[in-house]
């Protein structure tokens, strides 16, 4: 007999209850979203999204055994830190080129080859956190290197970079995601390239960014690419390949042969070396760039070369058939890159409660955004393949008769 208050037992729940239980306990909580945010290249959403037929390129290698350690001629081992040099040369300009797995670890690597136990000149101005309360001046002395800083926040001038008998280098560093306005200065890098030639040490610059091309043509202020740089007399740069470079996460060090073999062959690079996967992708990557299909293979560019005419009209078929409305907006480039600039873009506002919309829709494994009290799903940031589930979304939430 059941006592009084309880149900009678169910075999199917059961079953259907454990099965549930273990499906959470043996899954990756890892899973797709759609950006409708608005930055492009998002931090928190995995920064570059990867191309389906690059990806499938790049998987002919890293899906199956390869020559990553390994010498077809000779028929012997062989070195994983050769294969994108090539390229890199070619795409850059520089002499030489070495992946690591993110752009801290690039910056860590070189200092503890160049400058161990020794003083590096890095600007007051430049001693930037970056995400996750990373900061510059830890990587510095966690590679084993001494800071020291010259200048002051807003004025940092050429003289001020005193070399001194214990200087191993000079460190230039990008303030790719703040920016001083004001009362400021800031030396050149050609200034910088002749205080370090005349006193014999080398202009190290921690980029950042990956700029590989220019992008003031998608409406963003001019900037130096990395071959400019290189081209300009910096030794070696550091920058990140899932930013500007639009592949997966890893860190590039460009320049001197020489400086880029005493990287090679310190004990950190162990630690700190890529994988098949990286490798892969990131040599299809810089392909695209090397053949000028950048904007083809590589979709942040994609995003960015899209009109204003084609995201209304894709903001416009979204909306069909809904109580939204298509508005213009604009869109950030993110990932610490272009940290005060925007460009125009076309967005789906979505009336209603701002805070309820962005839970309904984030149950649906969208993205959006909420300004000035509305919430919109941003167009440009929407990949390919992603239409069809926003209108879908779109209807279920905000159809007439809701």
């Amino acid at each position: 007999m059941l006592r009084r208050g309880r149900q009678p037992y169910d075999e199917a729940a059961a079953i259907a209850s454990a099965r549930a239980q273990l499906e959470v306990k043996t899954a990756s909580t890892l899973r797709r979203l759609i950006n409708g945010s608005g930055v492009i290249i998002h931090t928190n959403l995995g920064r570059c999204p990867i191309d389906a037929d690059l990806w499938r390129r790049a998987g002919e290698i890293a899906g199956r055994y390869s020559n990553l350690e390994f010498d077809v001629e000779e028929g012997e081992r062989g070195a994983r830190d050769e294969h994108l040099q090539p390229i890199c040369r070619t795409l850059f300009g520089c002499e030489a080129a070495l992946l690591t797995n993110n752009n801290a670890a690039a910056t860590l690597l070189l200092l503890a080859a160049v400058a161990p136990k020794r003083e590096v000149l890095v600007s007051r101005g430049e001693l930037v956190e970056i995400g996750g309360s990373f900061r510059v001046p830890d990587v510095i002395q966690q590679g084993g290197a001494k800071l020291r800083e010259v200048g002051t926040t807003n004025r940092t001038r050429a003289r001020d970079y005193v070399v001194r008998r214990n200087t191993a280098a000079i460190l230039r560093v990008n303030r790719s995601n703040f920016d001083i306005v004001g009362f400021t200065e800031q030396p050149s890098i050609e200034e910088l390239v002749g205080v370090a030639r005349s006193k014999k040490v080398p202009l190290l610059y921690d980029e950042g960014s990956g700029r590989a091309v220019d992008i003031s043509k998608y409406g963003f202020r001019k900037r130096d690419t990395v071959r400019e740089l290189i081209a300009k007399g910096v030794d070696v740069l550091t920058c990140s390949a899932d930013k500007l470079l639009g592949a997966t996460q890893g860190g590039l060090l460009l320049g001197r042969a020489d400086i880029i073999a005493k990287c090679r062959k310190h004990p950190l690079m162990r630690a700190l070396r890529a994988g098949k996967e990286s490798y892969a992708v990131i040599a299809e990557t810089l392909r695209a760039f090397a053949t000028e299909r950048y904007e083809q293979d590589i979709p942040i560019y994609r995003m960015l070369a899209t009109s204003i005419e084609e995201l209304r009209k894709r903001a416009e078929d979204l909306v069909r058939g809904s109580r939204c409305k298509v508005v213009d907006s604009d869109c950030a480039l993110g990932g610490g890159t272009t940290p005060t600039e925007t460009i125009p873009s076309i967005a789906v506002h979505v009336p209603g409660k701002a805070s309820d919309l962005h839970a309904r829709f984030l149950a649906d494994n969208i993205v959006g955004r909420i300004a000035n009290d509305r919430f919109t799903i941003e167009v440009r940031t929407l990949l390919d393949g992603d239409g069809e589930a926003v209108r879908q979304s779109i209807r279920a939430i905000s159809s007439p008769d809701r």
